[in-house]
């Protein structure tokens, strides 16, 4: 029901003021002015040699692992970090084949700053400059909060999502040693409502990838934001069960990803339709916006 709580009045006038803005910007960046930025005109690393992928050993991570083992001829070393070293094991035995390219396993819990810092810079040390570093490891709130207090949910969510993902880009970009970083966010990022604590924390990292995208192009680094919406992985299985129906696999996920990542795409969404949706959620007024997630996604 709308009241006028929440200064709805203030945000009601400034939805409304801002759209002549985005009609300005499109005359602007369409007909005046066609200069890129220099972020968006960074060459993307075309045939990487070396990636780095965190929550390498399941869901979009171990699909990464495999789809850059099968279609990338460049190829040569992909290195796969997870806490849990059995299931890096599992995935190294199960994609192994090939002789021409390693898969190599580092056990590491992001949140473990030292940690991650010691490894990243033993990897460049030994490996030279990383082609692609996947910033994936990430904690779902609502499924981890099925095991856990409030607060350990809370708090493990931000550390893993926020502080392992600053944990996995910032060695190497002190030492200048990576050429493309890609940053695994989500959809809930635009409307953080309809995934509370989660939605929170892919917010940040989008608005942190977007930060690095344009501070780091003066060191040739690309940086891009991987915001997926649903897809067919144990964390939406546990977390969405309803929402496997709009689900895309990971194969078709991983593919999108590859080819984006190419094109030094800003940010690389998908599926289209939930990204649509998500992203006319974060014009609406919270007031209206929320009754209309809450129909369209009750059950889940």
């Amino acid at each position: 029901m709308l009241s006028y709580d929440d200064n709805l009045r203030l945000k009601i006038l400034a939805w409304f003021i801002h759209y002549p803005f985005y009609i300005l910007w499109f005359i602007i960046k369409i007909f005046l002015n066609k200069k890129q930025n220099e972020w968006d005109n960074i060459q993307a690393p075309q045939f990487p040699r070396i990636i780095i992928i965190t929550g390498a050993s399941q869901g979009i991570g171990e699909g990464l692992v495999e789809y850059y083992l099968k279609n990338c001829s460049s190829c040569q070393i992909i290195i796969m970090i997870s806490r849990s070293k059995e299931k890096l094991e599992i995935v190294k035995n199960r994609f192994n084949s090939d002789d021409q390219k390693k898969l190599m396993i580092y056990p590491c819990d992001v949140t473990d700053s030292d940690e991650m810092k010691r490894i990243l810079l033993d990897i460049h040390r030994t490996y030279g400059q990383i082609d692609i570093l996947f910033a994936n490891a990430g904690l779902s709130y609502r499924q981890h909060a099925l095991t856990n207090t409030f607060d350990k949910a809370v708090r493990d969510t931000f550390n893993i999502n926020i502080n392992g993902v600053i944990n996995t880009v910032m060695p190497l970009i002190e030492v200048k040693g990576v050429k493309q970083i890609a940053l695994v966010s989500s959809q809930a990022a635009y409307a953080p409502f309809v995934s509370p604590i989660y939605g929170a924390t892919k917010q940040c990292i989008l608005s942190f990838g977007l930060d690095l995208r344009r501070l780091l192009a003066k060191d040739n680094i690309a940086v891009n934001i991987i915001s997926p919406g649903p897809v067919l992985t144990p964390m939406l299985v546990g977390s969405y069960p309803r929402s496997v129906e709009r689900g895309i696999s990971i194969d078709k996920a991983v593919q999108i990803i590859f080819h984006g990542l190419r094109r030094n795409q800003a940010e690389i969404v998908f599926p289209a339709f939930t990204g649509v949706f998500m992203y006319t959620l974060s014009f609406l007024p919270l007031c209206i916006a929320e009754p209309v997630a809450s129909y369209l996604m009750r059950g889940q």
